[in-house]
Protein backbone atom coordinates (compact mmCIF):
# COMPACT_ATOMS: atom_id res chain seq x y z
CA UNK A 1 0.00 0.00 0.00
CA UNK A 2 1.48 3.43 -0.60
CA UNK A 3 2.65 5.61 1.76
CA UNK A 4 0.29 8.54 1.67
CA UNK A 5 -2.64 5.80 1.59
CA UNK A 6 -1.04 4.43 4.88
CA UNK A 7 -0.62 7.61 6.64
CA UNK A 8 -3.96 8.32 5.69
CA UNK A 9 -4.81 5.43 7.95
CA UNK A 10 -3.16 5.50 10.46
CA UNK A 11 -4.29 9.27 11.12
CA UNK A 12 -7.81 8.31 10.93
CA UNK A 13 -8.32 4.59 11.64
CA UNK A 14 -10.37 2.32 8.92
CA UNK A 15 -12.88 3.97 6.73
CA UNK A 16 -16.65 3.98 7.64
CA UNK A 17 -19.23 1.29 4.96
CA UNK A 18 -16.36 0.88 2.83
CA UNK A 19 -17.96 -0.17 -0.86
CA UNK A 20 -15.71 -1.57 -3.33
CA UNK A 21 -15.24 0.94 -6.20
CA UNK A 22 -16.82 -1.71 -9.73
CA UNK A 23 -14.13 -2.83 -11.71
CA UNK A 24 -15.23 -0.47 -14.95
CA UNK A 25 -14.46 2.35 -13.01
CA UNK A 26 -10.93 1.75 -13.53
CA UNK A 27 -11.27 1.83 -17.53
CA UNK A 28 -13.69 4.47 -17.65
CA UNK A 29 -11.17 7.19 -15.10
CA UNK A 30 -7.98 5.64 -15.69
CA UNK A 31 -6.68 7.88 -18.27
CA UNK A 32 -8.35 10.82 -16.39
CA UNK A 33 -7.18 10.54 -12.87
CA UNK A 34 -4.45 9.95 -10.89
CA UNK A 35 -2.75 6.72 -9.69
CA UNK A 36 -2.63 7.84 -6.32
CA UNK A 37 -6.36 8.02 -6.67
CA UNK A 38 -6.59 5.07 -8.58
CA UNK A 39 -5.12 3.40 -5.74
CA UNK A 40 -7.16 4.38 -3.01
CA UNK A 41 -10.23 3.63 -4.59
CA UNK A 42 -8.26 -0.06 -4.74
CA UNK A 43 -7.09 -0.07 -1.75
CA UNK A 44 -9.82 1.48 0.67
CA UNK A 45 -13.14 2.01 -2.08
CA UNK A 46 -15.51 4.93 -1.28
CA UNK A 47 -16.09 5.39 2.44
CA UNK A 48 -15.87 7.92 4.87
CA UNK A 49 -13.43 9.36 7.87
CA UNK A 50 -13.63 10.72 10.95
CA UNK A 51 -17.49 10.18 12.12
CA UNK A 52 -17.93 10.52 8.41
CA UNK A 53 -16.01 14.16 8.10
CA UNK A 54 -14.51 13.75 4.84
CA UNK A 55 -15.71 11.09 2.69
CA UNK A 56 -14.29 9.62 -0.66
CA UNK A 57 -17.57 10.14 -2.87
CA UNK A 58 -18.89 7.99 -5.68
CA UNK A 59 -18.18 10.41 -8.75
CA UNK A 60 -21.41 9.00 -10.57
CA UNK A 61 -23.58 10.24 -8.26
CA UNK A 62 -21.59 13.74 -7.23
CA UNK A 63 -21.03 14.61 -11.09
CA UNK A 64 -24.13 15.70 -11.56
CA UNK A 65 -24.30 17.78 -8.07
CA UNK A 66 -20.73 19.35 -9.24
CA UNK A 67 -21.40 20.15 -12.78
CA UNK A 68 -24.45 21.81 -11.59
CA UNK A 69 -22.75 24.60 -9.35
CA UNK A 70 -19.69 24.58 -11.56
CA UNK A 71 -21.94 25.44 -14.43
CA UNK A 72 -23.12 28.68 -12.55
CA UNK A 73 -19.75 30.18 -12.97
CA UNK A 74 -17.48 31.45 -15.65
CA UNK A 75 -14.59 29.54 -14.84
CA UNK A 76 -11.17 30.29 -16.84
CA UNK A 77 -10.50 27.83 -19.38
CA UNK A 78 -7.54 26.43 -17.54
CA UNK A 79 -10.18 24.92 -14.59
CA UNK A 80 -13.59 24.43 -17.39
CA UNK A 81 -14.34 20.88 -18.42
CA UNK A 82 -13.95 17.44 -16.95
CA UNK A 83 -14.30 18.26 -13.02
CA UNK A 84 -14.45 15.03 -11.27
CA UNK A 85 -16.31 14.97 -7.59
CA UNK A 86 -13.87 12.64 -5.39
CA UNK A 87 -13.84 13.72 -2.23
CA UNK A 88 -16.26 15.92 0.02
CA UNK A 89 -17.66 16.58 3.35
CA UNK A 90 -20.06 16.22 5.56
CA UNK A 91 -21.59 19.53 5.24
CA UNK A 92 -21.13 18.90 1.23
CA UNK A 93 -18.16 20.96 -0.03
CA UNK A 94 -16.82 18.88 -2.78
CA UNK A 95 -13.26 18.29 -4.10
CA UNK A 96 -12.89 17.85 -8.15
CA UNK A 97 -9.91 16.61 -9.58
CA UNK A 98 -9.22 17.42 -13.53
CA UNK A 99 -6.87 15.51 -15.50
CA UNK A 100 -3.42 18.11 -16.21
CA UNK A 101 -4.98 20.32 -13.47
CA UNK A 102 -4.84 18.81 -10.31
CA UNK A 103 -7.22 19.01 -7.38
CA UNK A 104 -8.28 22.44 -7.73
CA UNK A 105 -11.16 23.57 -7.21
CA UNK A 106 -13.48 23.17 -4.28
CA UNK A 107 -17.36 23.60 -4.29
CA UNK A 108 -18.87 24.82 -1.00
CA UNK A 109 -22.60 24.30 -1.23
CA UNK A 110 -23.14 25.58 2.48
CA UNK A 111 -21.73 28.82 2.11
CA UNK A 112 -22.72 29.36 -1.63
CA UNK A 113 -18.69 29.05 -2.82
CA UNK A 114 -16.47 27.85 -5.62
CA UNK A 115 -12.96 28.49 -5.06
CA UNK A 116 -10.42 28.14 -7.45
CA UNK A 117 -6.61 27.51 -6.64
CA UNK A 118 -3.55 28.21 -8.36
CA UNK A 119 -1.50 25.41 -9.88
CA UNK A 120 2.06 25.33 -9.33
CA UNK A 121 4.29 23.54 -11.39
CA UNK A 122 6.57 21.27 -9.64
CA UNK A 123 10.07 20.67 -11.86
CA UNK A 124 10.44 17.43 -14.21
CA UNK A 125 6.59 16.54 -12.18
CA UNK A 126 3.01 17.37 -14.09
CA UNK A 127 0.35 18.24 -12.66
CA UNK A 128 -1.85 15.36 -12.65
CA UNK A 129 -1.23 14.48 -8.57
CA UNK A 130 -1.53 17.63 -7.67
CA UNK A 131 -3.54 18.50 -4.78
CA UNK A 132 -5.13 14.68 -3.69
CA UNK A 133 -2.08 13.81 -0.97
CA UNK A 134 -2.22 17.37 0.36
CA UNK A 135 -6.52 16.44 0.92
CA UNK A 136 -5.32 13.05 2.08
CA UNK A 137 -2.95 14.95 4.56
CA UNK A 138 -5.70 17.91 5.88
CA UNK A 139 -6.28 18.33 9.25
CA UNK A 140 -9.89 18.01 10.66
CA UNK A 141 -10.16 21.95 11.01
CA UNK A 142 -10.13 21.67 6.83
CA UNK A 143 -13.52 19.85 6.33
CA UNK A 144 -15.16 21.41 9.21
CA UNK A 145 -17.90 24.64 9.07
CA UNK A 146 -16.86 27.40 11.99
CA UNK A 147 -20.52 27.95 13.92
CA UNK A 148 -22.07 31.50 14.07
CA UNK A 149 -21.41 33.12 17.12
CA UNK A 150 -24.34 33.07 19.49
CA UNK A 151 -27.07 35.68 19.95
CA UNK A 152 -26.44 35.75 23.39
CA UNK A 153 -24.51 33.90 26.20
CA UNK A 154 -20.82 32.53 25.17
CA UNK A 155 -21.41 29.25 23.59
CA UNK A 156 -19.62 29.62 20.56
CA UNK A 157 -19.65 25.90 19.68
CA UNK A 158 -16.09 24.91 18.97
CA UNK A 159 -17.01 21.25 18.89
CA UNK A 160 -20.10 21.96 16.64
CA UNK A 161 -19.30 18.68 14.05
CA UNK A 162 -19.15 16.45 17.12
CA UNK A 163 -22.28 17.47 18.64
CA UNK A 164 -24.59 17.51 15.58
CA UNK A 165 -23.00 13.77 15.34
CA UNK A 166 -24.16 13.16 18.41
CA UNK A 167 -27.36 14.38 18.29
CA UNK A 168 -28.30 13.21 14.28
CA UNK A 169 -25.93 10.37 13.75
CA UNK A 170 -22.84 10.27 10.65
CA UNK A 171 -23.46 11.43 7.25
CA UNK A 172 -23.43 8.68 5.23
CA UNK A 173 -22.96 8.04 1.13
CA UNK A 174 -25.69 10.35 -0.09
CA UNK A 175 -26.36 12.62 2.79
CA UNK A 176 -25.34 15.83 4.53
CA UNK A 177 -25.96 17.80 7.44
CA UNK A 178 -27.89 21.13 6.32
CA UNK A 179 -29.46 24.01 8.46
CA UNK A 180 -32.53 24.81 8.86
CA UNK A 181 -33.46 27.46 8.47
CA UNK A 182 -30.02 27.81 5.47
CA UNK A 183 -27.86 30.38 5.32
CA UNK A 184 -28.78 31.93 1.99
CA UNK A 185 -32.22 32.30 4.51
CA UNK A 186 -31.04 34.43 7.37
CA UNK A 187 -30.65 30.49 9.20
CA UNK A 188 -27.57 29.87 11.70
CA UNK A 189 -25.09 28.06 11.42
CA UNK A 190 -25.60 25.94 14.97
CA UNK A 191 -25.63 22.32 15.88
CA UNK A 192 -28.99 23.29 17.05
CA UNK A 193 -29.80 24.47 13.37
CA UNK A 194 -28.57 21.24 11.48
CA UNK A 195 -30.71 18.42 10.04
CA UNK A 196 -29.19 15.37 7.95
CA UNK A 197 -30.65 15.91 4.83
CA UNK A 198 -30.11 13.90 0.81
CA UNK A 199 -27.17 15.05 -0.11
CA UNK A 200 -28.67 15.48 -4.19
CA UNK A 201 -31.61 17.01 -2.95
CA UNK A 202 -30.40 19.85 -0.69
CA UNK A 203 -27.31 20.87 -2.29
CA UNK A 204 -29.63 21.27 -5.61
CA UNK A 205 -32.17 23.54 -3.10
CA UNK A 206 -28.85 25.15 -2.10
CA UNK A 207 -28.03 25.61 -5.64
CA UNK A 208 -31.32 27.31 -6.14
CA UNK A 209 -31.20 29.79 -3.16
CA UNK A 210 -28.11 31.99 -4.29
CA UNK A 211 -25.68 32.37 -7.15
CA UNK A 212 -22.26 31.04 -6.08
CA UNK A 213 -19.64 33.27 -5.48
CA UNK A 214 -16.45 32.43 -7.27
CA UNK A 215 -13.06 33.17 -5.85
CA UNK A 216 -9.27 32.59 -6.58
CA UNK A 217 -6.86 32.07 -4.25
Amino acid sequence: MRIELLDLLSRRGEPIDPVPVPEHYFAEYGGRLSELMLDLWREIGFGGFGDGLLWVCDPHYWQPIADAWLASVELPEQYAGDQIPIFRTAYGKIYCFKAGLGQKIEINPILSGVGLFKPEALAGQEWIDAGIADVLGFPDGQFLVEADYPTEGEDIQEDMFARIVARLGRTSHDTVYSFAPRFQEDGAIRAECAVLADAATELAALRALEEPELTLD
